[in-house]
């Protein structure tokens, strides 16, 4: 689609689960955010606010949330780790 690009979003824990999947694909408008990717996630993934701490890595290099995502980029959502 003109204006539209494809990414994949590899998922990881809780969100793995809940979607059932590893990888989603999705198209979004030119100029997407790598941050904005949580609010594309569907509702029974993700609640509507991401969790303080949501790292987001695209190609496998750690990045920010306001980082340009380009088509055919793998954005990946690290969840923060709690524990002991």
């Amino acid at each position: 689609m003109p204006g539209q690009i494809a990414i994949t979003v590899r998922l990881f824990a809780s969100l793995r689960e809940a979607a059932g999947v590893e990888i989603i694909g999705m198209c979004l408008p030119r100029g997407t955010p790598a941050g904005a990717v949580w609010g594309h996630l569907p509702a029974n993934v993700a609640p509507p606010m991401p969790p303080q701490g949501l790292r987001y890595a695209v190609n496998r290099q750690w990045t920010v949330p306001s980082a340009t995502l380009c088509d055919g980029d793998e954005v990946a959502l690290i969840l923060p780790v709690s524990g002991g």
